[in-house]
C-alpha cells in the first residue's frame, strides 16, 4: 500500500492548518488534538502522543506523520514510544525541543487576541492583515485554556539526547525566516536523527505549509512516493 499522511498541527491551531494539503492527498487523515477546539487540551507533548497513538492506531499503514511545530514534537514522541506505529516522519517547523518565552504564557493569560496576534506576526513572514485576522480567529475559538496548555506542552518538550534512537525516515521542513522554531532547530533534527532529510524553503516563517503551500506539497509527495518505492 502506499504511505498514508497523518496530519497534526501545531499549538493553537486545528485541521484549518492543513486545508492546502488535505484535497492533495487523497486517503490522507487529518487530526484534531484535544481542546482545538472540542475537548480539553492537554499540558504535555507525551499526553498528546499517546493520544495520537490511539487515534492512528487502526488506520491502515504505512503511516507518514506530518507534523506541524508542536505536531512535529508529537510525531517526534510517538515514534520514540510506538515505533511500530510510525513509517515516516514530516517534521516541518519544528525541532528536538521547543521554546516559549514568559512573556507568551503572561500575554495569553492577559490578552488571548493579543498574544494570538503576536504570535501570527512574529511567525509569518509577510502576512497581510486578513490573513493574521483569519488566523487569530481559529486560535481564539480554541480558547485560552488551549493555548496556554499548548504552551506548557512545547516548553516541556525536549528528546536532544534521544533523537538517534528514532529509526523511521524523516523529511525536515523550515522556513527561512522562521522566528519561532528558526533553522538551526531543524538542523538539530537533520544531525540527530538516523535518516533525515532537510530542506529549508525560502521566503516563508512558522507556517510554511500555509505560506508555500505549493512547494510544501511537492516535498511531501516524493518523500511519500520515495517510501512507497521501499527508499531509506
Amino acid at each position: 500500500m502506499a504511505p498514508r499522511p497523518i496530519f497534526i498541527h501545531g499549538a493553537g491551531g486545528g485541521v484549518a492548518g492543513w486545508q492546502h494539503q488535505e484535497p492533495r492527498f487523497e486517503g490522507c487523515c487529518v487530526l484534531a488534538l484535544p481542546g482545538h477546539p472540542t475537548g480539553v487540551a492537554l499540558q504535555s507533548v507525551g499526553a498528546y502522543a499517546e493520544w495520537t497513538a490511539h487515534a492512528v492506531q487502526e488506520i491502515p499503514g504505512p503511516r507518514v506523520l506530518v507534523g506541524h511545530s508542536m505536531g512535529g514534537a508529537i510525531a517526534l514522541q510517538l515514534a520514540l514510544d510506538h515505533p511500530d506505529l510510525v513509517d515516516g516522519l514530516v517534521l516541518i517547523a519544528s525541532g528536538p525541543r521547543l521554546f516559549v518565552p514568559d512573556s507568551a504564557f503572561e500575554l495569553a493569560r492577559s490578552d488571548l487576541v493579543a498574544e494570538s496576534e503576536r504570535l501570527l506576526r512574529k511567525g509569518w513572514a509577510n502576512a497581510d492583515d486578513a490573513t493574521v485576522a483569519d488566523e487569530v480567529a481559529s486560535m481564539v475559538e480554541n480558547g485560552q485554556e488551549t493555548l496556554l496548555r499548548d504552551y506548557t506542552a512545547c516548553r516541556s518538550f525536549d528528546v536532544t539526547d534521544r533523537l538517534s534512537e528514532v529509526r523511521a525516515p524523516a523529511l525536515i521542513i523550515a522556513g527561512a525566516d522562521d522566528d519561532l522554531a528558526p533553522p538551526p532547530l531543524s538542523q538539530e533534527l537533520s544531525h540527530g536523527l538516523h535518516n533525515a532529510i532537510p530542506v529549508v524553503v525560502p521566503g516563508a516563517g512558522h507556517w510554511v505549509m500555509k505560506e508555500r503551500p505549493a512547494t510544501v506539497d511537492l516535498l511531501v509527495a516524493g518523500f511519500l512516493a520515495r517510501l512507497g518505492l521501499g527508499g531509506e
